[in-house]
């Protein structure tokens, strides 16, 4: 009886049943393994993500025109820029330095109802829970040039005089004045007068 080389089994014969090359790969059966079943997404945690993340939105729209366009820590003394696009108004406060700053607060009023001082203000009434009154009044200097000025509205803006959008020039301004009289003789076709802080403002339209 021969023994095969050390190392070297019986070599299964032609016909004979080998491993399959399946069976090799995959193990028994042949077939690969299935993966489990998916783990599905539970609705309800997908539902509070949506919700969170649409109160997140919310919450920076809202800081947005909270912050970015307040006006509640507006003071007497203090100035705003003010300027329309379109059917859109907005306002910010600003330092009186500023270019843009084309109105100055004069009076505050806490309720909302209430009534500017005698002469030409601007009454603004500001958005958010405490709503004020602000009366306001032209920022401006002698020799100002202005765009956009109108009787009803603030939302002019100081331009170069040569600018061809100008419509007005300041020729004069009056602290102290009693009445739009103060501008008389000074060359201006209109006057705006105001009795807190008493100034008028002479105007050459």
């Amino acid at each position: 009886m021969s023994v095969p080389p050390h190392g070297h089994g019986p070599q299964p014969g032609y016909g004979q049943n080998g491993p399959s090359p399946f069976q090799q790969h995959y193990g028994p059966g042949g077939m690969p393994p299935q993966p489990g079943p998916r783990r599905k997404f539970p609705t309800r945690i997908a539902v509070l993500i949506a919700v969170a993340v649409a109160v997140v939105v919310a919450g920076v729209a809202i800081g947005f025109f909270t912050f970015g366009n307040s006006t509640s820590n507006t003071h007497a003394s203090d100035c705003m820029h003010i300027e329309k696009s379109g059917s859109t108004t907005t306002t910010k406060t600003v330092d009186c330095t500023d270019p843009g700053a084309n109105v100055k607060v004069a009076v505050t009023r806490a309720n909302r109802s209430g009534s500017c001082p005698r002469g030409d203000y601007y009454r603004y009434t500001t958005g958010g829970k405490n709503r004020r009154v602000l009366c306001l009044i032209p920022n401006v200097q002698q020799g100002d040039c202005l765009s956009g000025l109108q009787t009803a509205t603030t939302t002019y803006q100081k331009v170069a005089c040569a600018d061809p959008q100008k419509n007005a020039e300041i020729v004069k301004v009056v602290p102290g004045a009693k009445d739009r009289s103060a501008c008389e003789g000074s060359g201006s076709t209109a006057a705006r007068w105001y009795s807190d802080p008493e100034e008028a403002i002479c105007i050459k339209s």
